[in-house]
């Protein structure tokens, strides 16, 4: 089942080599895997819902294949490195009425390293959990929209150059934040 659904996905991301997602239909996807229509519905409702298994395939990839990184920029700059490794898939995506699969699957990538960090930063400090996921979850939309604005334009700049800035603007705010909703719970 799961072979039949990653040709599926592959066909699409082929496809979107050549054209933009809202180009592609179901009749050039099965004609080019070689089977029916019918063969597609039994896996998925429309393209986008293939799309949306395949972003959240690629998202339970990375966060297998990178759980051990320390560093959110690390983890930033392998997303941004998959990101232009995959670029036509992330243009056409971005570029379709269905942005938001790549708006979650930075997000959900990106959070999983800032919420490391934060827990870290919060180790010895009165604060919640749900403080800390507020802090995790804040600064992850502000890089979040740094990098759709990197997408955006064309992805021009380095991966490296976007983390070193990003952080030139965070950093020691994540504990900073976080000694603020301590001082505030102690009162």
């Amino acid at each position: 089942m799961a072979n039949m659904k990653r040709i599926f996905a592959d066909t699409l991301i082929e496809m979107l080599n050549e054209k933009s997602l809202n180009t592609i239909t179901i009749t050039d996807i099965v004609n080019q895997c070689g089977v029916s229509r019918q063969s597609f519905y039994y896996y998925f409702d429309d393209i986008y819902d293939l799309l949306e298994w395949h972003f959240i395939q690629e998202t339970e990839k990375a966060l297998n294949e990178y759980s051990d990184i320390d560093s959110w920029q690390t983890g930033y700059i392998r997303l941004m490195r998959w990101a232009q490794k995959n670029k036509p898939l992330v243009m056409n995506t971005y570029r379709s009425i269905q942005r938001e699969y790549v708006e979650f699957f930075m997000y959900r990538v990106l959070y999983q390293y800032i919420i490391k960090v934060v827990n870290t930063e919060s180790e010895g400090l009165q604060v919640s959990q749900e403080q800390c996921a507020f802090v995790a979850n804040f600064y992850t939309l502000a890089i979040n929209a740094v990098s759709l604005d990197w997408i955006r334009n064309g992805m021009k700049e380095a991966p490296e150059e976007i983390a070193q800035n990003v952080n030139f603007l965070i950093e020691g705010d994540f504990r900073k934040a976080l000694l603020k909703f301590q001082k505030t719970n102690k009162k």
